[in-house]
């Protein structure tokens, strides 16, 4: 057991991204505990939460003496029982013994913050563990600080693009190749351009410009459900992964977003409005295609009055980008 815990050390240190972190301690939990499944709960930063969000879960079958994994890393909203309320509240572990096994909740606090809670079922009790457990959640602790300063732009506190490349590699690529491809069908790649934002630079001054990004950014994260698929893109742009909706509800949740940044009383030039162009995107798709294809109704967005959103999709069924490409390009930033 000894050398099995230095080799899962081993593993967990040697993680370069904050998802691979987190699938590292699931795997790892997994091996060393004889548990039936492993649940990341992510709480949301604002406010007091009404629902947790799960993002990965991992489920464990033997077969004999072999353990047979099943990844999950579909985003569901889970509603807060009065038992992840107690762990929210106070910051400390819970068992709770029912009739088909045993759940326990230990929270992972990241830089002061309940940053998730993570779901432990088991047949048997593992509190004769807690401590293996702990010291595992403690190291994965440590080294998510250490994580988080890299994938993080210093100026808005988003995932940075680098970031993204990976977020977006791994939806397209998917741990385990048994989850429904179809769960994928209706995952959005969002594009977001600051309007006119050279200007302001130029006007106002970058010390004006950073503090639009900075609120912007905050907007983001206070309107999405998921922060972990928020990022700066670089300069005034910004990326958005929306997941497992509809085109009408995608729509419908950019536009109020639109809406609700036109409305912003920005420090130092008051209202900035923002353009967005966004495209669909599965499971196998080639990265740089959806990249360019919702860049493409970004700058269908721009020439168009800028303030607006544009669906790809949309645009080519109604032949609109062909007439922008007959047009030629100008200058829109």
């Amino acid at each position: 057991m000894n050398n099995e815990i230095f080799e899962s050390i081993i593993e967990i240190t040697c993680q370069k991204d904050t998802d691979s972190l987190e699938y590292s301690l699931a795997a790892t939990l997994a091996e060393l505990i004889d548990i039936s499944e492993v649940t990341f709960l992510n709480v949301p930063h604002k406010g007091q939460p009404s629902y947790l969000t799960s993002q990965l879960k991992l489920t464990v079958t033997s077969e004999g003496r072999k353990k047979r994994y099943r990844w999950d890393n579909q985003m569901i909203n889970v509603d807060i029982d009065r038992h992840s309320e107690t762990v929210i509240t106070h910051h400390q572990p819970l068992s709770i013994k029912r009739d088909d096994g045993y759940i326990y909740y230990f929270p992972i606090v990241i830089s002061d913050e309940l940053s998730s809670i993570l779901k432990i079922r088991s047949l048997q009790d593992i509190l004769k563990h807690s401590d293996l457990i702990n010291g595992f959640i403690r190291i994965y602790q440590n080294y998510q600080v250490i994580l988080t300063e890299n994938e993080r732009d210093k100026l808005t506190g988003l995932l940075n693009r680098k970031t993204f490349e990976n977020k977006l590699n791994r939806l397209l690529k998917p741990r385990d190749e048994s989850v429904i491809t179809s769960l994928f069908s209706k995952c959005w790649l969002v594009m977001i351009d600051i309007d006119h934002f050279k200007s302001v630079n130029d006007n106002f001054g970058h010390v004006c410009g950073d503090e639009i990004l900075l609120h912007l950014a905050q907007l983001m994260k206070n309107y999405f459900i998921n922060n972990n698929l928020l990022f700066r893109f670089g300069g005034e742009e910004f990326v958005i992964i929306l997941e497992h909706m509809p085109i009408e509800v995608a729509m419908a949740t950019l536009e109020h977003f639109r809406h609700l940044v036109s409305e912003f009383n920005f420090p130092f030039v008051g209202n900035v409005t923002i353009s967005m162009g966004f495209s669909q995107f599965c499971v196998d798709d080639f990265p740089p295609s959806i990249l360019d294809q919702a860049d493409k109704a970004l700058y269908y967005a721009k020439q168009h009055g800028r303030n607006c959103l544009y669906n790809y999709e949309q645009l080519i069924l109604e032949r609109k980008l062909e007439q922008l490409k007959e047009n030629g390009s100008v200058e829109l930033f």
